[in-house]
């Protein structure tokens, strides 16, 4: 498909609420990931690796970092005359304020919709950690003539926001047979998940946005598919692959830690489908004579002496002689004195752990230590 048929549309502060802790100073999408990635850049790299040239990404509150993370959008080669990277912050709510849903989201972004020629449009969310193929997404669509075609996944659970998710029934072809609403607890006991990208021509979007917005509908998933299952042509594709959703801080740092698989790493980071992000140029990684360490993923420019095992580790990260740090996620410019002890946390970016000092989480609860905290 010629890039110039389709357009994208990605969501930066999709379930904000569900990971307070690191959405008060940013947005969903520019959450740090994996040692040198942002959330937004799988979603953005997806529809790059697609032959997508024009993208908007549609912004609610704290998006500076977003804003100083995809830049022009050089590294997705989305710095362009004509077409390239957009970004749509709220606009035209009245004395509404910041939009609450995801229709007064797109009704906000109308002008730019209006303005596409591209006959196709793909929406994608930004909690989604998953490589997938939008080039062969959008294949499907056209060959089955669907109206509609979302993406799902098995083993991997919806959010575990409170709101309802759906539940679908498809025959062998993929063509949605059935489709309702139900609780988030009830769709996480469920085999498959229905994630929040969608293809569509664009005069369907503008349908399903202005019935959605004139009815205060709230959930996508309702107006476009449990409410038209038997009406249009709706087609679901099969996503197989590493997926997971961020949906809190413990999913955060499970997802993040799942990456110390080579399984998991060489599936997420496909050579044919590259994901891209921000560079920064740093010097390599220094280790030091005494340093220890085991099962890490490190970016560079950090200055690693002590022991250090099962860690995530972003750029310029120093970790002193006689530190020990296991099973931890430490973001960028983050300083850990001699002697501390450090197991299952979370460290956001510019944090300093003074010597001596001791941090120790559970496995199924990490401490999460904030932006520029000293301890």
């Amino acid at each position: 498909m010629r890039g110039n048929d389709v357009f994208g549309i990605v969501f930066s502060n999709t379930n904000d609420e569900s990971l307070s802790e690191m959405t008060n100073l940013r947005t969903m999408g520019s959450i740090p990931f994996g040692g040198r990635y942002r959330l937004i850049d799988f979603p953005l790299s997806s529809m790059v690796n697609a032959s997508i040239s024009k993208v908007g990404i549609i912004t609610k509150s704290n998006y500076q970092s977003l804003m100083d993370h995809v830049g022009t959008g050089k590294p997705w080669d989305l710095s362009r005359k004509n077409d390239g990277l957009f970004l749509l912050p709220p606009f035209n709510l009245g004395n509404q304020g910041v939009y609450s849903s995801r229709f007064e989201a797109l009704n906000g972004a109308m002008n730019f919709i209006n303005q596409c020629d591209e006959k196709y449009v793909i929406l994608a969310d930004s909690d989604l950690v998953a490589n997938v193929d939008y080039h062969k997404l959008l294949e499907f669509h056209k060959e089955k003539n669907a109206d509609i075609t979302f993406v799902s996944a098995d083993n991997c659970l919806p959010p575990h926001n409170g709101m309802l998710q759906l539940s679908f029934e498809a025959d062998d072809d993929g063509r949605v047979t059935d489709a309702e609403m139900i609780s988030d607890e009830q769709a996480r006991k469920l085999d498959k998940s229905a994630i929040s990208i969608y293809v569509m021509e664009r005069y369907m979007l503008i349908r399903l946005i202005n019935e959605g917005y004139a009815k205060e509908e709230t959930l996508f998933k309702k107006v476009a598919i449990a409410d038209k299952f038997n009406k249009l042509r709706i087609y679901t594709y099969k996503h197989r692959g590493f997926c997971k959703h961020i949906d809190s801080l413990e999913s955060y740092f499970d997802t993040n830690m799942q990456l110390l698989s080579y399984t998991n790493r060489k599936d997420l980071f496909n050579e044919a489908r590259p994901v891209y992000t921000k560079s920064k140029d740093s010097m390599p990684t220094r280790y030091g004579l005494e340093n220890t360490a085991k099962n890490l993923l490190a970016a560079d420019g950090c200055d690693i002496e002590g022991e250090v095992e099962n860690c995530i580790i972003f750029r310029n990260v120093t970790v002193s002689k006689g530190a020990k740090v296991k099973n931890c996620i430490i973001m960028h410019n983050t300083f850990i004195g001699e002697n501390a002890e450090l197991e299952n946390a979370i460290l956001d970016k510019d944090v300093v752990i003074k010597p001596n000092q001791r941090l120790i989480g559970a496995d199924s609860y990490p401490i999460y230590i904030g932006k520029k905290t000293i301890i």
